[in-house]
């Protein structure tokens, strides 16, 4: 990987800080938060959405570009509320974190927080409280994201309470590859929608993608919204980035180890194509 030539250079241009957060209870019921601020040039816009899956009434999404909130640490704990969204959650660290730099030129760099691979999850929403497992995570980016060479992308998280495993994989031709269980770095694992296996620790993480959170062109979607607040951002952006297909799934989770079941828990996993033609 290049260093960076000239980071004040490289921020003034293009930075994004985008948080991700997430719960989902022992019964099925799922929330997925973002809070995002990006610069580009001189502009600066913030984001922020709410994705909520109930198994009886299925899923819903807000979102908008005004008035947000990035969340807070303090000491082992995350907070963040919105009070659009009348949401108020606290993420309870139950693992070490994870960071890792996974990308370098010599026009930026994204690192990547995963400040809490598995927590104890408290939100209350219009005097409700779910509570559940959830993970955290960070991603700081001071390249366009385009520009990251990727023609697929695939990342997770399960939970249960005895494991958890997160991971990212991107392909480019080859592939470069991150995954953790119980915070051990793991190589040489196969990750697919559906599976992941990892030959030399006898380890098969199986879900059953059962519900489909989102399935669209999601950057499309995002894109052609901020434009708004950032004319002629679209026109950067190049044709087969704006068209990705993305999948993000919801699934039961069964680990095994040895061909053994171990733990049951909840996956939130998701794959980008990049292919589009």
């Amino acid at each position: 990987m290049g260093s960076i030539k000239d980071p004040n250079k490289v921020r003034d241009n293009f930075y994004l800080n985008k948080w991700f957060l997430d719960c989902v209870s022992e019964y099925g019921e799922a929330m997925i938060f973002y809070a995002a601020r990006l610069k580009w040039h001189s502009l600066e816009v913030p984001y922020t959405s709410w994705l909520r899956h109930d198994p009886a009434t299925g899923t819903s999404q807000r979102s908008r570009f005004h008035n947000i909130q990035i969340p807070e640490m303090k000491d082992q704990s995350i907070y963040w509320k919105d009070t659009r969204f009348q949401v108020e959650g606290k993420w309870e660290t139950q693992v070490s974190p994870i960071q890792v730099r996974l990308y370098e030129s010599e026009e930026g760099y994204l690192d990547w927080n995963c400040f809490q691979p598995s927590s104890s999850v408290s939100i209350t929403n219009n005097g409700k409280t779910m509570k559940g497992t959830g993970y955290v995570e960070q991603l700081i980016l001071t390249v366009e994201p385009w520009k990251i060479p990727m023609k697929e992308l695939r990342w997770g998280r399960f939970i249960s309470r005895e494991d958890h495993l997160v991971w990212i994989e991107l392909k480019n031709g080859s592939k470069k590859q991150w995954l953790w269980h119980n915070g051990e770095k793991v190589k040489n694992a196969t990750i697919e929608d559906s599976q992941i296996m990892v030959p030399a620790e006898g380890l098969v993480l199986r879900m059953d993608r059962n519900v489909v959170l989102e399935s669209e062109k999601k950057i499309l979607q995002v894109v052609g919204k901020l434009i708004r607040y950032l004319p002629g951002f679209n026109k950067s952006v190049p044709f087969r980035f704006l068209m990705a297909d993305e999948y993000k799934w919801l699934s039961h989770g069964t680990l095994l180890i040895n061909g053994e079941p171990v733990s049951k828990g909840w996956a939130i996993h998701e794959y980008v194509n990049f292919n589009h033609q």
